[in-house]
C-alpha cells in the first residue's frame, strides 16, 4: 500500500487560487443615444486578489469604432482596487461609459487604430509574481427613440385591437358573399 501511496504522491500537484480576477456583469452592451445631452452608461464587475496579492495598475481603452473615427469617452468608476487586496473583493461601477447625443450609431468596442477588442486590464502583484487579467467590452449605440408611456401603449394596442376585429369583419363578410356567390353559382351549374 506505501508504494500506491508514495506513488500518487509524486504526480500530486499543489492547488493555488487563481491570484487575479476581473469579471464584468454585462460587457457588451446596447444603449440608444440620447436626443439631447449625455448619458452615462456604467460598467459593473467583480475584481478579487488572492492571498499575498494586491492591486498594482489598472488600464481602460477608450472605446472606438472599427474604423478608429469616433470614439466614446470611458473612464474609471468609484471604486478602489486595492480594497481587493491580500484575498478580498469588490464589486460595484468598475469603469463609466459617456454617450452623447452626437455619438454616431455603431459598434464600439475598438483599441484605437486596430481591430483589436477594447479591454479593461487589471494588474496584481505578490513577491515575486505579476498577474494581469484582461476583459474585452463593447457598446452598441442605436438611435434612440422616445420611450411610450403606459397610456399611449395602451392606446395603441386598443387602436390596434379595433382595426383587427374590423378588418376580420370585413373579410368574414366577403368570404360570407363569397360563398353564397359559390353555392348559388354551384347549384346553377348542377342544373345545367
Amino acid at each position: 500500500m506505501a508504494p500506491i501511496l508514495l506513488g500518487l504522491a509524486t504526480f500530486a500537484q499543489p492547488v493555488y487560487a487563481v491570484p487575479v480576477t476581473l469579471t464584468l456583469d454585462n460587457p457588451h452592451q446596447t444603449i440608444a443615444r440620447p436626443a439631447s445631452g449625455e448619458i452615462v452608461l456604467n460598467f459593473t464587475g467583480t475584481v478579487s486578489f488572492g492571498h499575498d496579492f494586491h492591486f498594482e495598475e489598472a488600464e481602460l481603452d477608450f472605446d472606438y469604432n472599427s474604423s478608429s473615427t469616433d470614439g466614446i469617452p470611458t473612464e474609471f468608476g468609484p471604486v478602489d482596487f486595492s480594497d481587493a487586496n491580500n484575498g478580498s473583493s469588490l464589486t460595484g461601477v468598475l469603469f463609466t461609459a459617456e454617450i452623447s447625443s452626437l455619438t454616431d450609431p455603431g459598434l464600439y468596442g475598438f483599441k484605437f487604430g486596430t481591430k483589436e477588442p477594447a479591454t479593461l486590464s487589471i494588474e496584481g502583484a505578490d513577491d515575486e509574481t505579476f498577474v494581469t487579467v484582461s476583459r474585452s467590452f463593447s457598446i452598441r449605440v442605436t438611435n434612440g427613440t422616445a420611450v411610450p408611456d403606459e397610456s399611449s401603449s395602451a392606446l395603441l394596442l386598443g387602436v390596434s385591437f379595433v382595426s383587427l376585429v374590423l378588418f376580420q369583419c370585413k373579410q368574414w363578410g366577403e368570404c360570407a358573399r363569397s360563398r353564397v356567390r359559390w353555392k348559388g353559382s354551384r347549384r346553377l351549374m348542377l342544373r345545367a
